[in-house]
């Protein structure tokens, strides 16, 4: 999702802002910058991440790292 400033304040907090919009460019690249299925996908569970959406991974960091990971299996063909 895209992620606004006005979410966080302050220095860990602009850290996670940052990895929360890494994580949604590349949720967007995998699926070629078609940002209405990339809100879709994100948005439904995920049977590789326990049946939990992905944008439910998106509020710490070690989960958005998780979720990259994920992302990164999805591209190299390792997961559906």
């Amino acid at each position: 999702m895209p992620v606004h400033e006005s979410e966080t304040s302050g220095g860990d907090d602009q850290e996670l802002l940052q990895l929360k919009q890494a994580a949604w460019q590349d949720v967007l690249e995998l699926f070629d910058v078609d940002e209405a299925v990339a809100r879709d996908w994100i948005g439904r569970p995920r049977l590789f991440l326990g049946n939990v959406a992905p944008e439910c991974l998106l509020k710490t960091q070690a989960d958005i790292v998780r979720l990259q990971r994920y992302i990164q299996q999805i591209q190299l063909g390792i997961v559906p």
